[in-house]
């Protein structure tokens, strides 16, 4: 029906008497204008952001494969900062003993005595508080244990106080089954050293030292330990004397109340602080922990290192009677993304299982680093997974033994490859019977629940299965797989 035209008014095309079309044009100019801004946005936003294709699971898992094939021992290619600080200490320790020669002309200078070790070899294991692995493997391994030190007791500020993170369990079995218990005394609060914690108790007043001491007494005694291991890292070597004067009234303490001193010496760290030559009279154990070559901070590589690991060893024991020194062996993991910040720390079983996850087919223990290592790729992210397994073990305590070291310790119970255990009935020269060779070419399958990746979805997979290892003897006299 065609519109009412008003009088006077001649009609044309475009003629809009009752008004209808101009809020219809405008809805829909608004409703364009709203969608082309947004499709700026989004445009612009393609100029920042790089496209991402998602691969299938099984091509991500191939060229994780064709990852690791790639690295031909990255252990040659880099070295970390602490890769040469043994090479470092050996220098200064030559200089000292060379301006001691010279001082000593002339003079008859008696040989300063040091504290006798029992020969017995120490089977020491380091203990996580709150880790139910760590606790069965304690259960399980107790009878080839002779000393298991837990994480206890931290300095936390400068006053002498102490924060005590006791476990009943570990005292009652320790007891049960005849081992000796050596909490351990450090100053990380949380994951953060506190040097000051150490420092403001060596430097400051004698009151302040007696309650330090006490305090770690009553620790001792409530749970009748044989003694206390001290790990103090981070410490101001231009407090060396006060330190030095510390665990010396320290372990007198300790030894008039029947029970010893034991000190931790981390090589990754400045050790400038330990005036070995004064507390080798006082200290009844020095405990070198001998891994961490590479630290969680650092670019991926070897965790300990054939020429790492030996040439500490031998420095440290040179000039010293070697049975005062237990020689902390470690068996643990490290999973880097390449190009973040820390690596993840795992156990010797998550390493196997992201490993089978990503579908690695091998991770050799070879010349010259003879640590096991692989990469692989999760979430188009590329992954470095260096490990200590029985094989790196094996290498490590033939060395240790050769130097006739007072006994070696395991880092940590819990994260360790079980064949570890196995692999301690070998013989004194190493050389293995068929059982025994059998027995550690299995990589058996464990109850440790282990997580892949990440994300908002878990899909849980209850599948277990065996590995195989294949073990040999290179030019060297050292073990690989």
């Amino acid at each position: 029906m065609p519109e009412d035209v008003p009088p006077g008014l001649t009609p044309f095309v475009f003629s809009d008497p009752l008004g209808k079309r101009w809020p219809r044009l405008r809805t829909f100019l608004l409703i364009t204008g709203v969608l082309f801004f947004f499709g700026a946005v989004l445009f612009v936003q393609t100029l920042f952001i790089a496209p991402r294709m998602t691969a299938p699971f099984s091509l991500r898992q191939l060229k994780g494969q064709l990852k690791s094939l790639q690295k031909q021992n990255p252990a040659v290619q880099s070295s970390t900062p602490n890769s040469l600080l043994w090479q470092k200490f050996e220098a200064t320790k030559q200089a000292t003993k060379k301006l001691a020669k010279q001082t000593m002309v002339g003079s008859a200078t008696p040989a300063r005595p040091r504290r006798k070790a029992p020969g017995n070899e120490v089977r020491l294991a380091f203990y996580t508080n709150g880790d139910p692995y760590s606790y069965s493997s304690l259960e399980q391994h107790a009878s080839q244990i002779t000393h298991v030190c837990p994480e206890w007791m931290s300095m936390v500020n400068g006053v002498g106080d102490l924060q005590i993170d006791a476990d009943a369990r570990v005292s009652k079995l320790a007891q049960s089954k005849g081992i000796a218990l050596m909490p351990l005394l450090t100053n990380l609060v949380g994951d953060t050293w506190q040097p000051e914690a150490v420092e403001n108790v060596a430097h400051g007043p004698p009151e302040r030292q007696e309650k330090f001491i006490a305090n770690v007494l009553v620790v001792l005694r409530d749970a009748k330990a044989a003694g206390v291991v001290v790990d103090w890292e981070q410490l101001d070597p231009t407090y060396k004397k006060d330190f030095t004067e510390l665990l010396k009234k320290f372990a007198t303490a300790l030894h008039r109340d029947g029970r010893q001193l034991w000190l931790s010496v981390s090589p990754g760290q400045e050790i400038d602080y330990i005036d070995f030559e004064e507390l080798s009279a006082h200290v009844d154990r020095f405990v070198a922990l001998l891994f961490d070559e590479t630290s969680d901070i650092d670019s991926p590589g070897p965790l300990a290192s054939r020429m790492w690991f030996e040439g500490w060893l031998h420095v440290l024991l040179e000039d010293s009677d070697p049975k005062q020194w237990i020689i902390a062996l470690g068996s643990y993991g490290y999973d880097w993304v390449i190009g973040g910040k820390k690596a993840e720390l795992i156990s010797f079983p998550e390493a196997m299982s992201r490993a089978s996850n990503a579908e690695i087919d091998s991770a050799e223990v070879s010349a010259p680093g003879y640590n096991a290592y692989f990469y692989y790729e999760d979430n188009d992210k590329e992954h470095a997974v260096w490990f200590l397994d029985v094989v790196t073990f094996l290498n490590e305590l033939r060395e240790v033994r050769k130097q006739n070291a007072g006994g070696f310790a395991l880092y940590r119970l819990g994260s360790e490859d079980t064949a570890i255990w196995d692999a301690l009935a070998v013989a004194p020269d190493f050389r293995f019977d068929l059982p025994t060779h059998s027995l550690l070419e299995v990589l058996r399958g464990t109850d440790t629940i282990t997580d892949v990746g990440d994300g908002e979805i878990v899909t849980v997979d209850e599948s277990r299965a065996d590995g195989m290892r294949t073990l040999s003897v290179d030019k060297s006299g050292h073990r690989r797989s």
